[in-house]
C-alpha cells in the first residue's frame, strides 16, 4: 500500500511540469501573490519577484505582494483591532482582501495556503478546503477570471533537538496539499508542489538549512525557492555559456549575443548582450558552493566561459575595472563557471528596487496603525488617511526603474595574461 501512495505520488509530481509549462506570463500581465507569511517574508527579500521579473525582460510585468503572516483561506489575520486584544471577524478581513482584489484586478494570481491550517490536523481538512474554495471563487469574481496558480506548503523542516520532531506534521502537511491537489484538478487550476520540489529540508540531504525554525524560510530558502517557482512553471533552465577559440577568433553562444570579437594568443575581448539576467547572487547564508557560482548547485544558473588556444599562463578576466575570475590557461579553456561581474550587479540592483517598491506598496494597503486610520480608534489619527494614496506614485517610479534594470545592458569582457608559468 505505501509503494503504492508513493507510486501516485511521484506520478503526480512528474505531471506537475507538463501542466504547469502553460503558466506562461503575458504581456501587460498583472500578477498577485496571495497568502500568508511565505509571500509576506518575500518582501524583504525580492527573490520570487525578482526571478519571474528578468525572466521575461521585455515584458510588461506588474506585482502585487498581498500576502499577510498568520493569515489562512478564511482570512483570519486580515481583520482590524477592535480594541486592545480584539480583532474584528473573518469576515472583515475577507472584506478587505476582497476589496484590495477589486481594485487591483490581477490577471494571474498566486495562492499560498496551508501552513497554518495544517497545525489543525485531519480534523481540519474540509474547513480548509471550504474556505479555499470560497477564497478562489472570490478570486476570480473580483479579478475578473484571473488565472490561478495554488503553491503548496513547504516541507517542515528536521533541524533536530530542541525543535520537534516534524514527521507527524508532515504527514499533515500532505493531507492538505492533497486537498489542493483536488481542488485545483477540480477547477482546472495548476498547483506547486514546493513540498517536493524544495527538497533540500530533508534530512539526509540537507547541507544548509532552509528555514529558521523548520518553516519559515530564511534568505536563502527563499532564494532555492524562486528558482524553483520558475523551474515549476516549465521554463528552461537559464543557461548563459561562450565558446571562444583564441587562436582562430571563431566563436559560438547560448544565451547570449557576442560581438566586438578581438582574439590574439594572450589577451581575448568580446561584447555581449544576454538574452536574460543571471540568477540573483546567492544571499551570505548560503552554501559556499552556492556563493562561489559552482555549477550544478542550483539547476538554470549556468554561467561558463571557455576560452581554448590561449598561450600557456596565468589570465583575469575583467569587465570595465571589475575582476571576475581568474585561472589557467587550461583552466579556461576547460571553461570556468562566473559568479559575478556587471550583469550581477544589475539583477541585484533590481532586486532592492523590487524590495523598495514592495516597501511602499505595503504602506499603501496595509499602513503602520491602520486601526487609527481606518478602525475604531480614526477618530484620533483618521486625518492621516489622505497620506495613504500618496505612495502609489511612489510605487509607479519605481516600476519605471524595474522596466530599465530587468533589460540585460551590453558588457564587454577582457580576457588577459597576467603571468606566464
Amino acid at each position: 500500500m505505501l509503494n503504492l501512495i508513493v507510486a501516485a505520488r511521484l506520478v503526480l509530481f512528474t505531471g506537475l511540469t507538463a501542466a504547469a509549462a502553460g503558466v506562461a506570463l503575458h504581456d501587460k500581465e498583472r500578477v498577485a501573490f496571495i497568502g500568508n507569511e511565505f509571500f509576506e517574508r518575500d518582501q524583504d527579500r525580492g527573490y520570487i519577484e525578482t526571478q519571474l521579473t528578468t525572466r521575461f525582460p521585455q515584458k510588461d510585468l506588474t506585482f502585487r505582494n498581498l500576502g499577510y503572516s498568520g493569515d489562512t483561506v478564511w482570512a483570519d489575520a486580515r481583520s482590524l483591532c477592535a480594541g486592545w486584544d480584539n480583532f474584528g471577524p473573518p469576515e472583515q478581513g475577507f472584506g478587505r482582501l476582497k476589496g484590495l482584489v477589486h481594485e487591483i484586478r490581477p490577471t494571474l494570481i498566486f495562492v499560498a495556503y496551508g501552513m497554518n491550517e495544517s497545525f489543525d490536523g485531519p480534523k481540519g481538512v474540509d474547513h480548509f478546503v471550504q474556505g479555499l474554495e470560497r477564497m478562489l471563487e472570490m478570486l476570480s469574481s473580483e479579478s475578473g477570471g484571473a488565472r490561478v496558480v495554488l503553491v503548496s506548503p513547504i516541507r517542515h523542516e528536521d533541524l533536530g533537538p530542541p525543535l520537534p520532531d516534524p514527521a507527524e506534521h508532515n504527514k499533515n502537511i500532505q493531507l492538505y496539499i492533497d486537498a489542493m491537489r483536488h481542488v485545483a484538478e477540480k477547477r482546472g487550476c495548476v498547483l506547486i508542489d514546493l513540498y517536493d520540489a524544495l527538497a533540500d529540508g530533508t534530512k539526509a540531504n540537507r547541507s544548509v538549512p532552509l528555514t529558521s525554525d523548520g518553516i519559515h524560510l530564511t534568505p536563502y530558502g527563499y532564494w532555492r525557492a524562486a528558482q524553483v517557482l520558475e523551474q515549476t512553471l516549465g521554463y528552461a533552465p537559464r543557461v548563459w555559456q561562450v565558446n571562444l577559440n583564441a587562436a582562430t577568433g571563431k566563436f559560438d553562444a547560448e544565451g547570449t549575443t557576442i560581438d566586438h570579437v578581438e582574439a590574439k594568443s594572450d589577451r581575448v575581448s568580446f561584447r555581449a548582450t544576454d538574452s536574460v539576467l543571471p540568477v540573483a547572487p546567492a544571499p551570505e547564508n548560503a552554501p559556499k558552493a552556492a556563493l562561489d557560482g559552482q555549477q550544478g548547485l542550483v539547476p538554470g544558473a549556468r554561467r561558463i566561459l571557455a576560452v581554448a588556444g590561449l598561450a600557456p599562463g596565468s589570465y583575469v578576466l575583467k569587465s570595465g575595472t571589475q575582476t571576475i575570475a581568474s585561472g589557467t590557461a587550461q583552466q579556461w579553456a576547460n571553461g570556468i563557471q562566473l559568479s559575478s561581474g556587471p550583469a550581477f550587479g544589475q539583477e541585484e540592483k533590481l532586486r532592492r528596487t523590487v524590495i523598495a517598491k514592495e516597501f511602499d506598496f505595503f504602506n499603501y494597503w496595509r499602513p503602520q496603525n491602520d486601526t487609527y486610520i481606518f478602525g475604531y480608534r480614526k477618530h484620533e489619527q483618521g486625518r492621516n488617511a489622505v497620506e495613504i494614496p500618496r505612495f502609489e506614485p511612489l510605487v509607479r517610479a519605481k516600476e519605471a526603474e524595474i522596466t530599465k534594470l530587468r533589460v540585460p545592458l551590453s558588457q564587454t569582457y577582457n580576457l588577459t595574461l597576467q603571468a606566464r608559468p
